[in-house]
C-alpha cells in the first residue's frame, strides 16, 4: 500500500501545499520522475485531467494596496473553488493571480464562472487561456500562454476571454502622427465642455491605431509624447496657468486597457482645459458638490481613480481640489462616509458585521473593525449591542 507523502490535517496548510506545488508545476522546477497523480491524490485534488490546460483570472479594476490586491484575489480563488464541480481546481500563482487547472472539453465554463466572478466582486474579469497539453508536466507551457493572452487585453476593455490560440501580431508605428497631434490640440483649444475633449481624443486614437493592434509599447510611447507636447505648448501660450496636475508619465503605463488610458488622457487634459479654458462651465465648487455626490451614492466601490474618472479629472488633481476646498482628504471624508453608513446598518439591520463591511466597501472585516473603532471609540459588535440596550 502506497504511503501518504503528505500529513494534512489543516485546511490551511493544505491550501498553501497546493498553490506550492501549482507554482513549481508552472515554474517547469517539478522532479520529472515525481508521480504527479500520486502528488494531486495526497493533497485531495482530481489526479485525471483530459487535455489539461491554465486558465487566468484578472479583474479589470484590483485594489491599490499589496495587502488588499493579495485579499481580493484569494476571496477570487475560494470562490471559483465553490463554484467548479468537475475536478478542474483553483489556485494562486506566484504573482498572485487566481488560476484554473482544468480538462479542455469542459472550457465553456470559463464564460459562466467569469459572469460569477462579475456578480460577486462587482467587477469584469479578464480571462487569459493557454493551449491544452498532452499531460500534467507539460502545463507551464499552457500557463506561460495564458500570461500572453491577457496581454491582449489592452483591446479589450470590456474584459473577455483571451484565448492564446486566437491572438493576433501586433504592428508598430513607423512614423510619429505630427498631423493627429495638431488636431488634437486645435480640438482642446476649441472645446467648450469635457464631452468635446472625450470625442477629440477618441477621434485621435480611432485615427491612429486605424482599426489596427498597435504593439502596446509603442501606443504608450505616443500617448506620452502627444500629451508632453500639448502641455509644453499651453503652457508657452498662457501667461499664466492656476495650479493644476501636472502630466503623470508613469501613470499612463499603469494603464493597461487602451480604454483605460483614453481615460487618464481625457482626465488630464480636462484638468488643464479647466485652469486655461476662459469658458469653463463648473466651478471647483460644484466639481467638490460632484464628488461628494458619487461617494456617497457609491461608497461601496469609491475610489479616488473611479470618482476622478466621472469629473473628469486626474486623481492627483482631485485630491488636491477636495483637499483645498475641504479641509481633509479624499479618503478621510469617504471613510468618513463608509463609518457613518456602517453605524446606520448596525442600529437598523441584522446584517452581521462582515456583510455590513462588505457593503460600505471593506473586503477585510477584521481591517473594517479596526477603522471603526478607531473613528467610534468601540468595536461594530460593541456598538450594536450598547445602541440596543
Amino acid at each position: 500500500m502506497r504511503k501518504p507523502c503528505f500529513m494534512l490535517d489543516d485546511d490551511a496548510v493544505r491550501l498553501w501545499m497546493r498553490d506550492r506545488f501549482m507554482r513549481d508545476l508552472l515554474a517547469n522546477t517539478i522532479d520529472p520522475k515525481l508521480n504527479l497523480k500520486d502528488v494531486l491524490t495526497d493533497l485531495q485534488l482530481n489526479p485525471y485531467f483530459t487535455f489539461p490546460a491554465v486558465a487566468l483570472f484578472e479583474p479589470r479594476k484590483l485594489a491599490n494596496s499589496d495587502h488588499e490586491k493579495m485579499l481580493y484575489m484569494e476571496q477570487a480563488r475560494e470562490f471559483l473553488q465553490k463554484q467548479i464541480q468537475d475536478g478542474s481546481f483553483a489556485f494562486l500563482d506566484e504573482d498572485g493571480r487566481a488560476g484554473l487547472l482544468f480538462s479542455w472539453d469542459s472550457r465553456e465554463v470559463l464564460e459562466h464562472l467569469r459572469g460569477l466572478l462579475s456578480g460577486r466582486f462587482g467587477c469584469s474579469f479578464h480571462i487569459g487561456v493557454g493551449k491544452p497539453c498532452s499531460h500534467l508536466y507539460d502545463v507551464h507551457q499552457s500557463y506561460g500562454q495564458a500570461l500572453e493572452a491577457l496581454r491582449g487585453k489592452f483591446y479589450n476593455g470590456g474584459a473577455s476571454i483571451l484565448y492564446y490560440a486566437e491572438q493576433t501580431r501586433m504592428e508598430k508605428i513607423e512614423v510619429y502622427p505630427a498631423a493627429k497631434e495638431k488636431e488634437l490640440y486645435d480640438a482642446f483649444r476649441s472645446a467648450v465642455s469635457p464631452a468635446d475633449i472625450k470625442e477629440a481624443v477618441n477621434v485621435f486614437y480611432e485615427e491612429v491605431l486605424e482599426g489596427k493592434r498597435i504593439d502596446v509599447p509603442c501606443i504608450y510611447e505616443l500617448t506620452i509624447r502627444t500629451l508632453v507636447a500639448l502641455e509644453n505648448r499651453v503652457l508657452e501660450e498662457e501667461r499664466h496657468v492656476p495650479a493644476y496636475a501636472p502630466l503623470e508619465i508613469m501613470e499612463i503605463v499603469k494603464h493597461d486597457t487602451l480604454e483605460d488610458m483614453q481615460d487618464y488622457v481625457c482626465r488630464f487634459l480636462c484638468g488643464l482645459w479647466e485652469v486655461t479654458s476662459p469658458n469653463q462651465k463648473e466651478t471647483h465648487r460644484s466639481i467638490i458638490k460632484k464628488t461628494m455626490h458619487y461617494m456617497e451614492q457609491e461608497c461601496q466601490y469609491a475610489s479616488l481613480q473611479s470618482v476622478a474618472e466621472k469629473v473628469y479629472m486626474t486623481p492627483t488633481y482631485l485630491s488636491l481640489l477636495f483637499k483645498t476646498n475641504t479641509g481633509k482628504t479624499f479618503i478621510e471624508h469617504l471613510t468618513d462616509i463608509r463609518i457613518d453608513k456602517a453605524k446606520d446598518m448596525l442600529r437598523s439591520t441584522h446584517y452581521k458585521n462582515y456583510e455590513v463591511a462588505e457593503k460600505v466597501g471593506y473586503h477585510d472585516s477584521r481591517y473594517f473593525s479596526q477603522i471603526f473603532k478607531r473613528k467610534v471609540g468601540v468595536s461594530p459588535s460593541e456598538y450594536r449591542e450598547l445602541i440596543c440596550k
